[in-house]
């Protein structure tokens, strides 16, 4: 059996190569590559090192990619100065954070912490959880703990964070930084995002844990009714309020006042900061179902003492019921880092302009957030009537500059892998390389990247500029013409279809996201097939989805079929578009909203920053085109109230 599934997979990958080489002219050299990439999937140590040999032989661009995935298979029995030797060679290429990642992992778990330290002082950036983990845990003061208190925000953490960090863990417990109520208050962190297995781990580090509170908090997960109706647990205990205050939570995220109900009749019980916990939690579920009510619950709490969604979602309260005194003075009291996001300057400024308070205040947020280039910036933009915003500098890269940036030899491998459809190395090579580019190399390298039809990566490069800006690349329109013409022969707005590809797609007509939406307009199967039927495209099959001309019309299709279901409301469309219809119209008012007010109320996150995106790229598609009359308030218009 063994020797008939070898041969099966022997055959496999001839037929695989064969079609491969049949659609694309590859070099030996280069399909020595992919086959290496496919041992290195398979985790064949010995073909791979067989084909690592071959392409260094060849000398081929790419061997020491072949020879980094060989290093990664064998990290656990390779001597530690071949790894760091590796290292030290190839410190320019994409891979080497990544080496280095699980290479200082490997020394952590060895407890090997002066090769650590000496590693870890070439590490680049820190984003690697583990890592911050291994390096708290590798500073080791005598007579201080100041290390582990530094660390402590690896541990209040909603996230499961990984293994690598129980031992650092183990040591702030037993330092008293991880004390009793950093442990609760990690429950609650994990509790309130329904974390339940992560919820029931950290239980386990309570000063008064016993076994059965694993179930009981699995009963509270459960059916919260009963357990609540049942009295699992005693009040007198700090499990027994929280496990009680999780059932409550829960409650709320489906019926507030089923909850609030339940609360009254044990609200004795509770302290005072367990009270506000209930009372901004119970808020926060009210407001996402935006219930008129919510603003009550949360005056029952304390701001000071609210995360920052929870405060976040006391303001957007406020913000829906027009309630501009209450708005003001949330924000007000928001932690410094939280009222500096754009969101909250921008809604800053306009409550002090509605409230008709201290309007030079108000001209200074907005004159400052008319200067930064995304959503709020252009919705302050439009708040300036006799404002004129300072001069961009306007760049366009000379054919010099843009061939000096296809020299470099970090973008000579990304155009490899990328032209053998390794997208992931090749977008970590490019990552690498553009990080120490200037303004002006960035839109060379945008540029050299749009060229290649690498839209993505073109339009996230022409992102990251600060002082130079070239928008023509920023915001591509790789597919006017088909894309214009399909949206005609729907009657809808182009640059709004434009603005749903860049936000869904980057326009790579290849992507697919973890739900399954594919292609430039990321279409889910279902839906395409029903809107091929409709949009009459005959013989459609699953594998056309990803063809560029029936993407954009079954897209276009369904936009247009989703802007008549919202009766022409294009921001109800495009929430509609990310989240269903259904979701779409029930979040609606009583009342006719603002479009900036309907969008900022959104109770998923991920819609939210579509819709705000999806317009600000529409927005900016008009003022390419030469279409841009209107403010992005005014394009935004309003949405009509519920029915």
């Amino acid at each position: 059996m063994k020797n008939m599934r070898q041969l099966f997979v022997s055959l496999f990958f001839i037929f695989y190569f064969a079609i491969l080489t049949a659609n694309v002219s590859y070099a030996a050299g280069d399909i020595n590559v992919l086959k290496a990439r496919e041992a290195y999937d398979k985790e064949n140590a010995t073909a791979l090192a067989e084909l690592a040999n071959q392409l260094k032989a060849e000398k081929h661009i790419l061997a020491p990619y072949a020879q980094y995935w060989l290093m990664m298979l064998q990290l656990d029995a390779m001597d530690n100065e071949r790894i760091e030797a590796f290292l030290a060679q190839y410190e320019d290429y994409g891979f080497a954070q990544r080496l280095r990642d699980a290479y200082l992992r490997k020394l952590g778990k060895q407890q090997n912490w002066a090769q650590f330290n000496q590693e870890f002082s070439r590490y680049q950036s820190i984003d690697n959880t583990a890592v911050e983990c291994l390096a708290a845990e590798a500073k080791e003061l005598e007579q201080s703990n100041s290390h582990l208190l530094a660390a402590k925000y690896l541990w209040l953490s909603e996230h499961d964070q990984p293994s690598d960090c129980d031992a650092l863990f183990d040591k702030m417990q037993a330092a008293g930084v991880i004390d009793e109520e950093a442990v609760w208050q990690r429950f609650r962190m994990a509790s309130a995002k329904n974390k339940i297995s992560l919820a029931k781990a950290i239980l386990k580090r309570s000063n008064d844990y016993q076994t059965k509170q694993q179930s009981m908090l699995g009963s509270a997960y459960q059916s919260p009714e009963n357990f609540l109706k049942k009295s699992l647990t005693s009040f007198k205990t700090r499990f027994g309020r929280e496990a009680s205050l999780y059932a409550l939570i829960q409650l709320a995220k489906k019926d507030t006042w089923q909850a609030v109900t339940a609360f009254k009749k044990i609200e004795s019980q509770f302290n005072a900061d367990e009270k506000s916990y209930f009372y901004a939690m119970a808020g926060m579920h009210s407001a996402k179902r935006h219930e008129p009510e919510a603003q009550t619950l949360f005056e029952k709490s304390n701001v000071l003492t609210m995360n920052d969604e929870q405060v976040s979602w006391y303001a957007r309260a406020a913000l829906r019921a027009s309630d501009w005194t209450q708005l003001l003075a949330i924000i007000n009291q928001m932690k410094p880092e939280l009222a500096e996001e754009a969101r909250w300057r921008y809604w800053k400024a306009r409550a002090l302009i509605a409230l008709k308070k201290d309007n030079k205040q108000a001209v200074d947020l907005l004159v400052n957030l008319g200067v930064e280039r995304h959503y709020y910036g252009w919705l302050a933009q439009g708040e300036l009537k006799k404002y004129t915003p300072p001069t961009l500098l306007e760049y366009k890269p000379t054919e010099k500059e843009i061939a000096y940036v296809a020299s470099l030899d970090g973008v000579k491998r990304a155009k490899v892998l990328l032209d053998l459809d390794l997208r992931w190395e090749g977008k970590l090579e490019w990552k690498n390389v553009i990080k120490s580019l200037d303004d002006k190399q960035l839109l060379a390298a945008a540029y050299f990247a749009n060229q290649q039809s690498w839209y993505d990566l073109a339009i996230k490069t022409a992102d990251d500029t600060r002082g130079a800006h070239d928008f023509s690349v920023r915001y591509l329109m790789p597919y006017k013409t088909l894309m214009t013409k399909a949206a005609q022969q729907q009657a809808i707005d182009g640059t709004w279809v434009h603005g749903i590809a860049r936000q869904e797609s980057r326009f790579m007509h290849y992507a697919k996201s973890h739900a399954g939406a594919a292609g430039v307009m990321q279409l889910m199967p279902t839906t395409a097939r029903w809107a091929a039927k409709k949009a009459g495209v005959n013989g459609y099959k699953g594998s056309m989805i990803h063809d560029l001309g029936t993407n954009i019309t079954i897209g276009t299709y369904y936009l247009a079929h989703t802007l008549e279901v919202m009766k022409g409301n294009k921001i109800m469309a495009t929430a509609g578009y990310n989240a269903g219809p259904g979701r779409a119209k029930r979040w609606l008012a009583p009342q006719p909203l603002e479009g900036a007010i309907y969008a900022e109320t959104i109770p998923f996150d991920e819609t939210r920053v579509y819709v705000q995106r999806v317009m600000a790229n529409m927005y900016m598609y008009k003022k390419q085109t030469g279409e841009a009359r209107l403010t992005l308030k005014q394009l935004m218009g309003n949405t009509p109230a519920k029915p």
